[in-house]
């Protein structure tokens, strides 16, 4: 139980990337008080996880009614991982922000939902490499401790955004762009694998 636990959480968690989030999450709320930081956060997390427990429910159901194979998503899936992954792994000569299409940053509203839901919630959080993972996951795995895995992750992240200021002192720029490159290695070789595991499953079904 716990080994296929881990074999589901650690894929989701750096998929998600918590500690990525933070340093654009700490550009877009400087100018904020306590307060509106606090809600920001909150509607953040709240806005991604539910966008995320509704894929992880009704996903395959919608792939099944597109006649879409959990083989095809999971190369699907794979690639478009393995983009993500190359793309963390120059986190420190292409920022985040302008990664996930957020091209300035220098004026950031002041109002928390102008920016907890997009593009904080999504596609910062709730990024499509997120929601691939936990619809393939759905597919091939135990969805109760999907959920269990994705809530827990959603908890851990609200956690480093509440104390990202912190975080942030502590470990620094380079910290943060150290521990993204590690995660961007980790998702380049997952994707690989996740590729590799969906042409096999097609291949295994033809046979």
């Amino acid at each position: 139980m716990l080994e296929e636990f881990l074999l589901i959480f650690i894929p989701m968690f750096v998929v998600i990337d918590p500690f990525g989030v933070m340093p654009i999450y700490l550009v877009m709320t400087r100018t904020m008080n306590a307060d509106s930081q606090r809600r920001t956060m909150r509607y953040s997390i709240l806005f991604a996880t539910s966008l995320l427990v509704v894929f992880a429910l009704i996903g395959k159901a919608v792939l099944d009614y597109l006649s879409v194979t959990i083989d095809a998503l999971m190369i699907t899936g794979g690639l478009l991982l393995l983009v993500i992954g190359i793309m963390m792994l120059y986190e420190g000569d292409a920022p985040r922000s302008r990664r996930k299409g957020v091209e300035d940053v220098e004026t950031p509203p002041q109002e928390p939902e102008d920016v907890a839901f997009v593009p904080l919630g999504t596609p910062m959080i709730a990024g499509p490499g997120a929601i691939s993972v936990v619809i393939i996951l759905t597919g091939t795995a135990d969805v109760p401790l999907v959920l269990v895995s994705l809530l827990l992750i959603m908890a851990i992240c609200a956690l480093i955004l509440w104390q990202a200021a912190l975080a942030h002192r502590l470990i620094g720029n380079a910290g943060v762009r150290a521990l993204t490159r590690v995660m961007g290695l980790i998702t380049s070789a997952y994707a690989v694998q996740m590729v590799l595991d969906g042409i096999a499953g097609y291949v295994e079904s033809l046979a």
